[in-house]
Order: structure tokens, then sequence, then C-alpha cells
């Protein structure tokens, strides 16, 4: 369990590296992305697929068939939000090896809560650690070293296009972006590095209780499982394209990255690839966000949850 939680988290790592890269750095598209999210209502969604090969070789039937659970992994986002009246509404969709499982997410005002799937009750986030400012200063160090980066090879102007959405077909400038193994590489580093001293990873760790359970989660065993891969995973490659509509918006977005671990013993991933396709559309158009009243039987709190197990339902 704790290979794969150390797989998860990576791959989340890798996932908050890109889409900050992509929505927040490039020069040549930074006005679409500025005018996208000064607007204060919209819709947006974000589907992520995440294929990992293992290294199976002298594992058992029963161990094969619990790594193929986290073979195929797929994360679907659907977010709703209206800032003028601090309201957010987060749908998100899970499958792991085909098992499907659904959790939302709710702001309103101060209040925010997470669907625990399985459980079907709620946890009450807390302020303290959930706070935007810590965001907020991770993506301005990556906005930061990504212009460091970049050059003006790593981006291409496309032509225009016209391409599906959810507000139908729609006329737009496409824009390409490839980056070396060596840049990623670097990337990839400061982020982790300013996911740590931010403490954003802890926040999404949670430690068990029970010390004589082996698949027992322990923050600093998969913090250096995590840190353990870094050292050794190789970024094979990048491509990513974004899409501009004719009124200025960043309308979508489609990444791609592959990376690779050599000499890995059995049981652990030799190759990772990510796919992220994320689009936005209602964009500064009204809302009407619904977000379920919630009594004290549906609420649920996060000391209670005593293992992972708990929170992804395994």
């Amino acid at each position: 369990m704790k290979k794969m939680i150390s797989v998860i988290m990576m791959t989340v790592i890798v996932v908050a590296m890109l889409t900050a890269c992509s929505t927040k750095a490039l020069v040549d598209y930074n006005n679409a992305v500025v005018k996208t999210d000064s607007e204060k209502m919209g819709k947006e969604s974000m589907e992520i697929k995440i294929n990992v090969d293992y290294n199976t070789e002298g594992l058992s039937l029963e161990k094969v068939t619990q790594l193929n659970h986290y073979k195929e992994m797929m994360f679907n986002i659907t977010n709703q939000y209206d800032m003028t009246q601090d309201k957010i509404a987060t749908d998100i969709y899970m499958n792991f090896g085909g098992l499907g499982m659904d959790s939302y997410f709710y702001k309103d005002g101060d209040k925010q809560y997470i669907q625990i799937p399985v459980l079907k009750k709620y946890a009450k986030l807390d302020e303290k650690n959930f706070t935007a400012n810590n965001y907020d200063k991770i993506f301005a160090n990556v906005s930061d070293k990504w212009l460091e980066l970049l050059g003006e090879e790593n981006v291409l102007k496309g032509e225009n296009t016209i391409i599906d959405t959810k507000d139908g077909q729609v006329k737009a400038k496409e824009v390409s972006i490839k980056i070396s193994a060596e840049q990623l590489k670097e990337l990839s580093e400061e982020i982790y590095k300013s996911l740590k001293e931010g403490k954003i990873i802890e926040n999404f760790i949670f430690i068990s209780d029970d010390r004589d359970n082996q698949d027992s989660i322990d923050k600093e065993d998969i913090i250096k499982k995590i840190d353990e891969m870094f050292e050794i995973v190789v970024f094979d490659n990048f491509e990513a394209k974004a899409y501009i509509d004719f009124d200025g918006y960043l309308i979508r977005e489609k990444m791609t990255i592959e990376m690779s671990m050599a000499d890995q013993e059995k049981g652990e991933p030799m190759s990772i690839q990510v796919s992220i396709d994320k689009t936005n559309w209602d964009i500064g158009k009204e809302q009407e966000i619904n977000i379920p009243k919630l009594n004290e039987e549906d609420i649920i709190e996060l000391d209670e949850l005593k293992n992972i197990d708990n929170i992804i339902g395994l």
C-alpha cells in the first residue's frame, strides 16, 4: 500500500506541476490566462489519466492482481465556481483499475467540506491547514522558474482551428509547448521543494495510530519514498497544447508527460504516463451553485479517519 500511495502522491505532484506551468507562466498566452483567471464565475473540468507499468517479475498472481488495481488510474474533476459569493462545488470521480468512486467538495464562505468515498460522510476542512496562500506562493515560485527555463524554441504557435467544447464547436488559436527532459527535471525539483516547504504534501497524508497494521500509513515514510523516486526518475517526454478562443480566453489545454525509473525492485513502478485534458466554459456567466445542507450526522472529524483505507475505500 505504501508504494501505491507513493506513486499516487508523486503523480499528484507532477499534475500540480503541469497545471501550474501551463496556466501561470507562458508569456505567449499570459494575457489569455490573466483574462480567464480574472473572471469570478464559470465552470472548469480536468480529466487526468495515469498509466503505470510495474516490475512484476517474480511476483505471485495475487500480488500482480493487486498491482493491476493501480495500473490504470483516472481522475475526473468538474468544478463550478462563483467567487462573488465565495461558493465552489466540485464533483470528483476516481477510478482505480475499473473500480470507480465519487466524491464532492463544497466551499460556502469560510466553510469547506469534502465527501469521503465509501463512507459517504463529509470531512470539514481546517482553514488553517488548507489555505490558498501556500498554493499562491508555490505557483509564484513555479512561474518564476518556468520563465527562467523557457526559451523561444520551446513555444510554437499553431494555426487557427476548431475544437469541441462544452459550449459547442469554437474557433481557437493553438499554441504548442515542448520542453526538454532536463528542463522538466529542474522544474519538478523546484516544485517538489516548494510543496515540501509549504507542507502541502503533509496535509494530504493521514497518519494511522495502528502501528501493528502493515498497511498503516506513516507520513515521513511516504515522503521518504517520494524523495527516493524523484532521485531516480527520468522525464522522457513532455508535450502540451493550449487553445485560446477569439474572446481571448484559455478554453482548453492538453498535456502528456512520460517518465521512467530504472533498476526498480519487483512490485515497484518502472514507468508512468500522465495525460491531462483541461477545459474552461461558461466563463464570466452567472452560476447557480447548489450546496447541500449538512447535518451533524453527515460530518466526520478528520481525526476519526485512522488510515488511508478509510479515505480511498480499499
